[in-house]
């Protein structure tokens, strides 16, 4: 009782008037009870007041069953209205006491660590103030998210909507008490023929002494988040009617865990545990995708008077690296004819020596006359470039020098093209050496970090590891290993990457987690080393996060309900720009399959396979994709933006389809697993022989590329333009079946 008074009391002396300002906490502090069954009734989409269900409630009834599942416990909570009850609703809240602000919240692809981080309002890509920029100690900073403060004695609540997460789960990592906590639930309640999403809150004590988890039917924000900030609520109440039933699922597991990467492995294993999903569908065969999409990036070929390049975008410019340039090359190069490679080659010749600062590093756009183009936060602050963006390029523009070379191309590569990258190289090392960190933004001519923090050059690990093999410097990759240990330990302990982005500030975001898990691996095929094979699925499992873990069922009259969408597979872009869209910027995922490989673990084949089915999802009766294949209300929801057409998506579509195959075989084990959008069977495993049956159900003729290998060869680095190699293809005319024979 002693226990209770003081923290109440401690309540009351940090802030009178947050106890009025308190939503969803217990009235009196209760350390033996942690869930406790609502009673809701709001105001529009103000909660006026929440009464517990205790079997006195003259409102509620409860039946609650609990099923003991692996590691937790099957929640189900069924409510039945004792009488009508106008704007109503029900919640479940799971209370945690001796919390602290040090503990880590997520909620995929909307919070994470809690989105404590400064808030600032700024208009869309325009980046920081400039008072901002040089400041080695500027805390990370973002526009208007949802957040639990980072102010101690402030009032601290977060509301989203399952619409506004990739997978319907809260999770936490209690650092004191070493356990980390998963709460998956339902998309939400279904009422007249449609799904009502559930709310998931997270509310804490002013001191942060105790936290409330809650997820309540229907979802009821006080506030919408938008693209930028937030706008009024749409969220209302429930008429109820005397004897109406709304019942709440929750599967709560709980796990020994010591850090933000456990609890992301525990995630990563169980996000699909709680909803039974709908499997992906076959629509495109990744052959049909990368003919399609070469065709589009084709399109963007910018001719005019002696200028010539491929634009990744549909403006009349270069832009480097993000989001596309110098990247939509790579799969016009793997062509290989003679008309591809004089166009990537005049790409080359255009964007390689111009844009260029005395540093090495790029500014971000150059336009067809020549000169830089100052956008985004270039045109607040000239002279500065997005990190990512030069990473981007010294990444790609080694990868396609290495693809020339196999490709037996060695003689097209000009010496200039080299220079021009190794003096990027070199200006990465000299960042590095010099400061200790590349920073969000650079400044171009000189190359000192113009806004600090972030993870923003998680790519140029991976470049500077290519360019240490490629151009046979050892300093390379030590700078690059410096730099994945310090990117990991930064990730590890506030468990998200950031700074990917032009157009956010330095939110969460999945792009440098993307990167940060290909560079990783990259680095294992390098070195060897078990510890990067480690860390790169801790990223990947951080990717997961990002990444739609169930079906989503939409309204009714919504463009992708109408199509029958499935949406499992599509990346969210960041915590600011709160959409889905057909997979990673700018890259194929092939570290996943690389992950696959070198572990047999099928959670990241099958996060793979997601990836690439959804992607296909997005593609247009006329062959164009945009970045948009979302059920977030903050943007577009349940469209793919027909009639629109995005560079990104065209290229990453192009690359999944080239550097992953259609099926992958383990020969020694008669294991096999698909990604393409066919069927497989196995109609004969022996000792001799695999016999497939591969079944195309799509409405297009389909070329599977096959990779088949032992247990011996898979311990081998699979390495970078693999695809060279992979003879093995299967042709499946639409609706038909063949078989094909492997031999062991």
């Amino acid at each position: 009782m002693m226990i209770k008074q003081k923290l109440l009391t401690g309540y009351l002396l940090l802030c009178p008037l947050c106890l009025q300002a308190q939503k969803w906490l217990p009235a009196t502090p209760e350390e033996n009870r942690e869930i406790r069954l609502l009673g809701c009734r709001y105001d529009k989409e103000r909660l006026v007041s929440r009464t517990p269900i205790d079997g006195r409630n003259p409102e509620w009834e409860v039946r609650t069953e609990k099923q003991k599942v692996q590691d937790g416990e099957l929640f189900t909570f069924r409510f039945k209205a004792l009488k009508d009850m106008p704007e109503s609703g029900v919640a479940v809240a799971f209370d945690r006491y001796r919390w602290t602000s040090d503990n880590y919240v997520m909620i995929p692809a909307s919070v994470y660590n809690g989105n404590r981080q400064r808030i600032v309002n700024r208009n869309y890509a325009t980046g920081l103030d400039p008072s901002d920029y040089d400041r080695p100690d500027l805390a990370l900073t973002s526009n208007p998210i949802p957040q639990l403060s980072p102010d101690f004695g402030s009032p601290s609540r977060l509301e989203v909507s399952v619409c506004n997460a990739a997978t319907p789960v809260i999770a936490f990592l209690d650092r004191q008490k070493q356990e980390g906590v998963l709460l998956l639930t339902d998309q939400g309640i279904e009422r007249d023929g449609q799904i009502i999403d559930h709310a998931l809150i997270v509310e804490e004590a002013p001191d942060r002494s105790m936290a409330s988890f809650v997820i309540s039917a229907p979802g009821v924000r006080e506030k919408k988040p938008e693209f930028i900030g937030f706008s009024p609520s749409p969220d209302r109440g429930l008429a109820i009617r005397k004897g109406d039933e709304i019942t709440i699922r929750v599967t709560r597991l709980s796990y020994p865990c010591h850090d933000v990467p456990q609890l992301l492995g525990h995630f990563m294993h169980d996000r699909k545990r709680h909803i039974r999903c709908a499997a992906p569908r076959h629509l495109v065969p990744m052959s049909e995708v990368l003919s399609i999409m070469d065709r589009n990036i084709d399109a963007r070929y910018y001719q005019k008077d002696s200028v010539e390049f491929y634009r990744p975008e549909t403006a009349d410019w270069m832009s480097y690296g993000w989001i596309g340039g110098l990247i939509n090359t790579y799969p016009m190069l793997a062509i290989g004819d003679d008309e591809h490679l004089r166009r990537v080659a005049r790409t080359f010749d255009f964007a390689l020596p111009r844009a260029k600062g005395e540093s090495g590093y790029y500014y971000d756009i150059l336009q067809p006359d020549g000169t830089v183009l100052n956008r985004d936060a270039a045109a607040v602050v000239p002279g500065v470039a997005v990190t990512r963006r030069n990473a981007d390029v010294l990444y790609w523009m080694v990868k396609q020098f290495d693809l020339m070379k196999r490709m037996g191309k060695s003689d097209r590569i000009r010496p200039e093209w080299e220079d021009a990258v190794r003096k990027l190289a070199d200006a990465f090392v000299r960042t590095w050496k010099e400061e200790g960190t590349w920073g969000n933004y650079l400044h171009v001519e000189t190359g000192k970090v113009a806004v600090f923090n972030t993870t923003s050059g998680a790519m140029a690990v991976g470049g500077l590891a290519l360019a240490a093999e490629y151009f046979s410097r050892p300093e390379y990759l030590e700078v690059a290993e410096q730099a994945a240990s310090d990117f990991y330990r930064q990730f590890s302990i506030v468990g998200f990457t950031s700074g990917g982005c032009g157009d956010i500030l330095q939110n969460s975001d999945s792009e440098t987690a993307a990167a940060l898990m290909t560079s990783l691996t990259t680095l294992y095929e390098k070195t060897g080393k078990a510890d990067y094979l480690q860390q790169a699925q801790d990223l990947a499992h951080l990717c997961a996060s990002w990444t739609v873990s169930f079906d989503y069922r939409l309204p009714d009259d919504t463009p992708l309900a109408q199509l029958g969408a499935n949406l499992t597979g599509a990346v969210w872009a960041s915590t600011q720009n709160k959409h889905g869209a057909p997979g990673f910027c700018t890259q194929s995922g092939d570290a996943l399959f690389k992950l696959y490989r070198a572990t047999g673990d099928t959670l990241y084949a099958e996060l793979l396979r997601d990836i690439i089915h959804a992607h296909a999802e997005g593609i247009q009766p006329n062959g164009k994709i945009t970045e948009r294949l979302t059920y977030c209300d903050s943007d577009r929801r349940g469209s793919r933006a027909d009639g629109w057409e995005t560079g990104w998506n065209e290229t990453n579509g192009a690359l999944m389809a080239l550097e992953i195959p259609g099926i992958y075989v383990r020969t020694d084990l008669g294991r096999f697993y698909v990604f393409d959008h066919v069927e497989a069977q196995a109609v004969k495993n022996d000792t001799k022989r695999l016999v497939l049956r591969l079944t195309n159900p799509t409405a297009y003729d389909a070329e599977v590329t096959l990779v088949a290998e032992d247990g011996a060869s898979a311990k081998k680095p699979l390495g970078d333009n693999a695809f060279l190699k992979w003879k093995d293809k299967v042709k499946v005319k639409a609706g038909q079946s063949v078989s094909y024979t492997i031999k062991k």
